[in-house]
């Protein structure tokens, strides 16, 4: 069973993992993030702060590891809200999802709402294999991570975790 260090050395490789590929995919291959895709890197950013902190400050080891552990489950949970929104289950936010113009709408406001229009449409993914996009490939990836954490933290006793 992988000490608390490993399993912070471990979230923290994962988390550097997920950012360079979303690093590569928007610079290396042009694919433009919407603003839900960006969200999604926030907590993968925050899981980077937390790793390394526990790894050095090993009193604090279980908190940092539970937090996490929430960090993923939150990075998942707006992965899965970006995925409904993407195969149009759910609305999406106002400034991020297309919408069709209405026919009673003037030229002017059609025009002012062109330019405020955001460069990517949240339901509109930029790449997809299967109808598997990124962000559902995120989600599965946030909540195995989570499940894994899950596993360790239960195998373990909270004493060992300093």
């Amino acid at each position: 069973m992988p000490s608390a260090k490993t399993i912070t050395i471990f979230t923290l490789a994962v988390s550097l993992l997920s950012l360079s590929a979303a690093f590569i995919a928007q610079y290396g291959f042009g694919l433009i993030p919407c603003e839900l895709c960006v969200m999604q890197r926030i907590p993968y950013a925050i899981i980077i702060f937390l790793s390394l902190l526990g790894i050095f400050a090993p009193r604090f080891r279980f908190t940092i590891i539970i937090i996490i552990m929430f960090s993923f489950i939150a990075g998942g949970s707006i992965a899965t809200y970006h995925s409904a929104v993407e195969k149009h289950w759910i609305a999406g936010p106002v400034a991020c999802t297309s919408e069709k113009s209405p026919t009673n709408q003037s030229m002017d406001d059609f025009l002012k709402k062109i330019e405020q229009a955001p460069i990517v449409a949240c339901d509109q993914p930029q790449w997809s294999w299967h109808g598997i996009t990124m962000a559902v490939l995120n989600a599965l990836w946030s909540f195995c991570i989570v499940i894994l954490l899950a596993v360790f933290m239960m195998r373990k006793k909270r004493s060992t975790y300093a």
